[in-house]
């Protein structure tokens, strides 16, 4: 903004110079257009007049010439002396108006000239200095509406799209705030309803243990189970909520250590072989043997896993989740992908599934999913490794890729 401004400024500085040369020298043409008519065919004529309305014509002989001129006290070039040869005598006039008149010509001229150039640099001036009223209306109209574009005149096209930039910022801005909001009302409606479903489940069997204690043993034992499974749900929701939220309050400390790739995918899966084998699953793990890289292993773990779990959760039975890591030849990045077979993800979605807070609806279909954050929370790890995160759909084959550099 400050490089616009300064850029703004100069051009402004530039227009104003070149205003006021060209004010001027219409001024100073003009000005001499009208000087050389005045003096060719006004001038000469008001002299005269001023003259013969200020002197009057004395008859002088020869003899008494020089005492009339000892006798008036002044120059011989305040007279105009003409010889007449029919009567022998000097006629006389005094001018010294009329001189007084032409000495005045060459100041009066100048003075006129030079009130004209500083009456064009001032109109300039006063027309430069009205772009501040024109900013101050435009930004007074920004603030009033900022649905409206800033419309200024072309001398100020850098403050205008600078003006228009902020005004699109502020949109964005004032919209990314409205749909986190929505996201974040929608995601308490979530949670109050994966919580709920849970915890009434653990009231419900529970209250039948209180309300019948001749229950036989093995259907007492039956819906201890099942009250104690649903409550691990209830505290797995919990500490998925607490975990993002301890995330966005802080920055995420990472301790690296040298970790062997293929051990650590390997033990990634591992915790998920049970749901994989529930659900007809397969877990294919393809990782380079030999090889590690420089990360911290509990945190990568945690996001590896989330991405891990979702596409367990999402994926079509009797299919096959892909766990890999491998190098990129291009950047020598390393790379890990998590993908399945499912129902493909919109490129609507695809664009917000990392969003906090973000969840899509038709992700409830399956009761193992969990409360729509765990890709948000591997987006913070990612980030915080200073890698990129970033998720593929397509023909039914879904994709989520770590760049670690």
């Amino acid at each position: 903004m400050a490089a616009a401004q300064s850029a703004q400024t100069r051009a402004l500085r530039r227009h104003l110079f070149r205003r006021i040369l060209i004010h001027v020298g219409a001024f100073t043409l003009a000005f001499a257009l009208i000087a050389l008519m005045l003096d060719a065919f006004v001038l000469d004529a008001a002299g005269n007049w001023i003259a013969d309305h200020t002197s009057t014509w004395t008859k002088v002989s020869v003899e008494k010439m020089n005492a009339y001129l000892e006798s008036e006290g002044t120059t011989p070039s305040d007279y105009q002396v003409i010889w007449s040869d029919d009567d022998q005598l000097y006629y006389v006039r005094q001018l010294g108006v009329y001189n007084a008149f032409k000495a005045l010509k060459v100041p009066v001229a100048l003075a006129v000239y030079l009130g004209g150039v500083i009456v064009a640099a001032l109109l300039s001036v006063n027309r430069s200095l009205r772009y501040f009223d024109e900013l101050a209306g435009a930004v007074a109209g920004l603030i009033a509406d900022r649905e409206r574009p800033v419309a200024l005149s072309p001398s100020l096209s850098i403050v205008q799209g600078e003006l228009n930039a902020v005004r699109e910022a502020s949109l964005a801005d004032e919209r990314a705030a409205a749909a986190a909001e929505r996201r974040k009302n929608e995601l308490v409606a979530y949670l109050a309803h994966d919580v709920r479903t849970p915890l009434t489940s653990v009231v419900g069997y529970l209250s039948l243990l209180a309300d019948a204690p001749d229950l036989p043993s093995e259907t007492r034992a039956r819906y201890a189970a099942v009250a104690l499974g649903k409550a691990e749900r209830l505290e797995g929701l919990i500490d998925e909520f607490f975990e993002i939220t301890r995330y966005n309050l802080q920055a995420i400390p990472i301790e690296r250590a040298t970790v062997d790739v293929q051990l650590f995918c390997e033990q990634v899966a591992e915790a998920f072989y049970p749901d994989a084998q529930a659900r007809g699953l397969e877990i294919r793990v393809e990782a380079p043997a030999d090889e590690t890289f420089f990360v911290d292993p509990d945190k990568l773990a945690r996001a590896v896993g989330n991405m891990l779990r979702n596409a367990v959760a999402y994926a079509s039975e009797g299919t096959v989740v892909e766990l890999r890591a491998r190098r990129s030849a291009v950047t020598d990045a390393w790379l890990l992908t998590v993908s399945n077979e499912g129902r493909e993800i919109s490129e609507a979605h695809l664009q917000s599934v990392f969003d906090k807070f973000y969840r899509e609806d038709a992700s409830r279909a399956s009761g193992g999913g969990g409360a729509g954050l765990g890709l948000a929370i591997a987006k913070e790890i990612v980030i915080a490794h200073g890698g990129g995160i970033r998720a593929e759909s397509a023909g039914g084959v879904t994709t989520f890729t770590i760049a670690l550099l």
